[in-house]
């Protein structure tokens, strides 16, 4: 047995009577002269809490040790509790709430074959359906991460079938997504929609994220569907207002979606997906100055938008017009992937402006990323002539 700690409170027992007649105890003072060093850190310690409680004026220190008796029996230590009784309820049921804490604790740490044992063990104990409900998402989520989707698929559906929840419906339309699967994950998120108690915000998300899960499926009318349905909710969010636009957009209808475009931007003058929306309509009409000056006025709220930054290539190329798309994509290749397309372009860009020395350094750096680049071979040729 180990001698008894040595704390404030020990020796507060000792002095009050109270310590346990099976130890021993011994005082000891501590020199007021000589060698003060103490060997040990946890005595050293002890003296300094000591100090703190006594105050300022301290006229003596005593180390107090205190050991068992060595010739008394010792009391019984009383047996600690198995962890795996913690398993189980006084009445022998399993105790699932600590089984599913623990099974989080292991998903968390990436544990995911023992968290699913144990989820598997909550759901073959045939509990309420809220907790076996709660356990075959979490098999579904330990699947999902170790790669087995189809598997984790099921589980999630199983567990909607027993007990379903908008965290369940999340995660099955997020993986059905991940999986090129946009037709099933919009029906998840509107069969979501069916829940009780769900809050305005919710409804909103849901019908946004499922009007843009139909439009990766294609099925404009049930996507247009639900952003009207968002709009039902929310009447002024600019960004379904620009997710109709783009959608009438991609129907040719040019006034609707011109229309919608125009009202996201009054809402939300620094929505820059409106913006090039407008400029991708005036550019359908025909009307490529102006398309270039809205594509240049996106990029100047958002210069990571891709649509934008290629239909500006392409009207300045048209227009004969290089300047300001030469400054953008500047811009952007030096805070974006690389894209080789969009050097050349650059470096075409370069040359029309005059601008040689550095046309040909974006030359090197594409055949430094493409060797057989024709383009810029091409090009590199006919700066020789100047």
């Amino acid at each position: 047995m180990n001698d008894l700690p040595l704390s404030p409170q020990n020796l507060k027992d000792l002095l009050n009577g109270r310590l346990s007649p099976e130890y021993d105890w011994n005082v000891v003072s501590v020199p007021g002269s000589g060698d003060k060093m103490v060997r040990l850190r946890t005595i050293e310690e002890a003296l300094e809490e000591f100090d703190d409680e006594a105050g300022a004026e301290v006229l003596q220190q005593y180390i107090i040790q205190i050991k068992p008796r060595r010739n008394l029996p010792r009391a019984p230590i009383a047996a600690q509790k198995p962890a795996n009784d913690q398993v189980y309820l006084g009445s022998g049921a399993l105790n699932v709430d600590y089984l599913l804490q623990n099974a989080e604790l292991l998903l968390s740490s990436c544990e995911y074959a023992l968290a699913r044992n144990i989820y598997t063990r909550v759901v073959k104990a045939g509990q309420s359906g809220t907790k076996t409900a709660e356990a075959l998402m979490g098999m579904a989520r330990c699947f999902e991460l170790e790669n087995q989707f189809e598997d984790a698929r099921a589980k999630y559906e199983e567990s909607i079938a027993y007990h379903p929840t908008l965290e369940t419906y999340q995660y099955l339309s997020t993986l059905l997504l991940h999986l090129n699967k946009p037709y099933q994950a919009a029906e998840a998120l509107e069969r979501a929609l069916h829940l009780k108690n769900i809050s305005p915000k919710i409804r909103y998300e849901l019908c946004k994220a499922a009007g843009n899960s139909w439009m990766r499926a294609n099925e404009m009318a049930s996507a247009e569907k639900n952003y009207k349905k968002a709009l039902e909710v929310d009447p002024s969010a600019d960004e379904i207002q620009a997710n109709l636009g783009a959608l009438y957009l991609h129907a040719e209808k040019f006034a609707d979606a011109k229309r919608r475009f125009q009202d996201a931007f009054a809402a939300n003058p620094k929505n820059d997906k409106a913006l090039a929306g407008l400029g991708s309509c005036l550019l359908a009409t025909g009307d490529k100055r102006g398309a270039h000056d809205l594509f240049a006025q996106a990029l100047a709220i958002n210069l990571q938008n891709s649509q934008a930054i290629f239909h500006l290539v392409k009207c300045a190329y048209e227009l004969k017009s290089y300047a300001t798309a030469a400054r953008i994509v500047e811009n952007y290749i030096q805070t974006s992937p690389i894209n080789i397309n969009l050097l050349y372009s650059l470096a075409g860009l370069q040359f029309h402006l005059g601008r040689m020395t550095d046309s040909r350094a974006t030359c090197d750096k594409v055949l430094e990323l493409s060797p057989t680049h024709s383009g810029a071979r091409e090009l590199l040729e006919m700066m020789e002539q100047f």
